[in-house]
């Protein structure tokens, strides 16, 4: 039977970086990002905040992966980011062809990032 080795933190709703920084001391070393449907579906976008708040969680040496309402195009605002993990959920499975799509992101992926 595998041990569990690492905890993640998914970041939703209500948190402070100062909850980040004792996450981080006590040997977490991965936060999931998370923009939420509530805000997505009040318009809100990914935007300076949000980015400022993942390279904040870089910057305290965190892996962070980000999710929701990302597509195609929003990639781009992460570049030069070291992004651990893109987590798509609608954006795939919403598409006609998930398959296509899901190959699509993989290439923005690569020609953002590089092999």
């Amino acid at each position: 039977q595998k041990k569990v080795k690492a905890l993640q933190v998914e970041l939703y709703g209500e948190w402070t970086m100062e909850q980040a920084k004792k996450w981080r001391e006590i040997g977490i070393s991965q936060v999931v990002y998370h923009q939420s449907r509530d805000a997505l579906l009040a318009g809100e976008v990914w935007g300076e905040k949000d980015l400022k708040l993942v390279q904040q969680l870089i910057d305290l040496g965190f892996q962070v992966s980000v999710t929701g309402g990302l597509s195609i195009s929003t990639l781009a605002l992460f570049q030069g980011m070291p992004i651990f993990h893109f987590i798509v959920g609608r954006g795939l499975t919403a598409c006609a062809d998930p398959t296509i799509q899901a190959q699509a992101f993989q290439n923005e992926i690569k020609r953002l990032w590089g092999e």
